[in-house]
């Protein structure tokens, strides 16, 4: 006895196939022009087909930009995750191959990660999902950072209080409740200030190449990884 899913009938293959269709359209306008150049009149027309059947499939523009946020935010963190799986590196590298898996998406899909971080207000619905998929990558660096902490333990509080009792409350919520307050400081410090410096990458800031975007990233890590590990004095 198997516990393969039944097989598709023809009318649900060209249902997925469309379905499928109406994503790598929706994303190479994108790619293109940026999400508000989507419109379902622009993507029925780049499939040939009629707004009313795109409807058929989205019911509205929101939809349809609500499921590409989440598709973005998949193969995101679908990079990431591969970037480090079966990785036998310490995790001090660990945490460079994540972060340069974020930072190489964001510089070949410039204008889905705009879509995702900059885009998004007013094309996405107004209730935001409680957990993306970008939370899995999140608990993935909260478990690197917690194996270098094991490493050299320098206590898990941060001195205070409130921020403490307010980051083990962000830990739950990425399903990490054990990831002491130190070590969920040090994640929320990588992911800040990194997405800073490839926001302000995409925008060309960087281009005369004065400055060394890897090297400012290189700092980052560092610095985030010592407060980790240095007792305070």
């Amino acid at each position: 006895m198997t516990n393969e899913p039944p097989a598709m009938n023809r009318r649900e293959r060209l249902r997925a196939q469309t379905f499928r269709e109406i994503e790598d359209t929706s994303f190479a306008i994108i790619d293109a022009d940026g999400v508000h150049a989507l419109t379902i009149a622009a993507l029925a027309r780049s499939m040939a087909m009629s707004a009313p059947a795109v409807y058929r499939y989205f019911a509205s523009r929101d939809a349809l930009i609500a499921h590409l946020v989440t598709s973005s935010y998949q193969q995101l963190v679908t990079a990431m995750r591969e970037a480090v799986e079966g990785s036998r590196r310490a995790p001090r590298a660990r945490v460079r191959l994540l972060v340069a898996a974020y930072r190489d998406w964001a510089l070949r899909h410039r204008r889905r990660y705009g879509m995702l971080f900059a885009e998004r207000a007013g094309d996405a619905p107004g209730e935001p999902a409680a957990s993306t998929p970008l939370d899995q990558a999140m608990a993935l660096l909260i478990d690197l950072l917690a194996a270098i902490q094991d490493t050299a333990p320098a206590g898990g509080k941060t001195g205070d209080r409130a921020l403490d009792e307010q980051l083990r409350h962000w830990a739950r919520a990425q399903e990490r409740p054990d990831a002491t307050p130190r070590a969920a400081t040090a994640a929320i410090r990588i992911w800040t200030r990194i997405h800073g410096i490839v926001s302000l990458e995409l925008t060309g800031i960087f281009d005369n190449r004065t400055i060394e975007v890897q090297r400012l990233i290189d700092l980052e890590i560092d610095d985030a990884i010592t407060s980790l590990t240095t007792t305070a004095a």
